[in-house]
């Protein structure tokens, strides 16, 4: 597809996924910027996430690099339990349902929120485990619900064993709307910087 729309339009083309533009966005002109080393994980339909280690977007050899969402966890894997699939996989309820019952004081739909948002500290804690980054910024359409999910979350994360990476650690929402595609366009910014 690239050599197609390169030899048609004679321009450079750069090809990568959601995950991975989210967080070149972010690193860019958003919550990332001014920093060396960060995650950016997209919460919504799966678990997607991108790695900026040194300045730059690490794919991973063949592209599959930070698929953490993949990893095998309790019965199923992550992405099962820390997005916002949790809802329908687990309760079998819509998380945009359960996101307006929250909004609206929900006893029930805030304690799955904090279920969830346990599942999500301890995926993030195997990214720190995995890459031990300065920060950590989250995106997609979870975001939104993090007053449900952020204290278990941080609850999860306070668990690792690693002193120094729990306590310096930033994890900041993203404000942008489109970090997707601005980090689209910062996909060449990433290759000849």
């Amino acid at each position: 597809m690239r050599k197609l729309i390169a030899d048609r339009y004679h321009l450079p083309v750069f090809i990568n996924n959601d995950a991975n533009c989210f967080a070149l966005g972010e690193f860019y002109f958003g919550k990332g910027r001014g920093s060396d080393s960060m995650i950016g994980l997209t919460i919504g339909t799966g678990l997607g996430s991108g790695i900026i280690i040194n300045k730059k977007l690490y794919p991973g050899k063949h592209g599959g690099a930070g698929e953490f969402g993949m990893i095998d966890y309790l019965d199923k894997y992550v992405e099962y339990y820390a997005s916002g699939q949790f809802f329908q996989n687990v309760y079998q309820v819509d998380g945009q349902a359960v996101f307006k019952k929250a909004e609206e004081g929900d006893r029930e739909a805030m304690k799955m929120y904090e279920e969830m948002g346990a599942h999500l500290g301890n995926a993030i804690k195997m990214v720190l485990y995995a890459l031990d980054v300065e920060l950590i910024v989250l995106g997609g359409s979870v975001r939104k619900a993090w007053p449900y999910f952020n204290t278990s979350m941080w609850r999860q994360i306070k668990t690792l064993a690693f002193q120094k990476a729990k306590e310096n650690v930033r994890i900041e929402i993203s404000e942008l709307e489109n970090s997707g595609i601005l980090g689209a366009a910062a996909l060449y910014y990433d290759v000849h910087s």
